[in-house]
């Protein structure tokens, strides 16, 4: 009898310590950087055109749905002494239950710097959960903006996510 309970109390600790184990995001606040390679083709003579290096850099909130999060994020880009900045906010939606994930966003982008722009911006990657609040990410993404001049730009970025779960 004593053997039952000993390996009932065994089986509760381990299934416990087994279920704090999760990698869905819902409840989750979002924190992510992601460094990479953009190309920009612009109608404009204020941008630099062709291949660049980029970075995001910003955070966001999972939504009620464990595969729906609201991003906000910066996207810097540049070569030699030309930069862009844009501001990106918009969805991103997660498929897949555990450690890997497939994900695509729509986002409104706003170029700020050198000019103004506005336009969508269409992305999709995979996500590996390395741990229960840190996910490693590749996604490749394309944004096209009507401001000052016309702009087409993408970027491939490959970055690190980092959660807590406070909601």
């Amino acid at each position: 009898m004593r053997r039952r309970v000993a390996l009932g109390a065994l089986l509760s600790i381990s299934a416990g310590a087994g279920a704090g184990e999760r990698f869905d995001h819902q409840g989750a606040v979002l924190a992510l950087a992601a460094p990479g390679v953009g190309l920009s083709l612009t109608a404009s003579s204020v941008s630099v055109n062709g291949i660049r290096w980029c970075a995001l850099l910003g955070g966001g909130v999972a939504l009620g749905s464990e595969h729906l999060e609201a991003l906000v994020l910066g996207r810097v880009s540049g070569r030699t002494d030309a930069l862009d900045v844009a501001a990106l906010a918009g969805l991103r939606t997660n498929f897949g239950d555990e450690r890997w994930k497939t994900y695509a966003d729509l986002q409104l982008s706003v170029l700020l710097l050198p000019w103004f722009a506005v336009g969508p911006r269409f992305g999709v990657g995979i996500q590996y959960e390395a741990s229960p609040v840190a996910g490693v990410f590749c996604g490749a993404a394309v944004l096209a903006g009507v401001g000052r001049g016309l702009i087409v730009a993408g970027d491939v970025t490959c970055g690190l996510q980092l959660r807590t779960y406070v909601l």
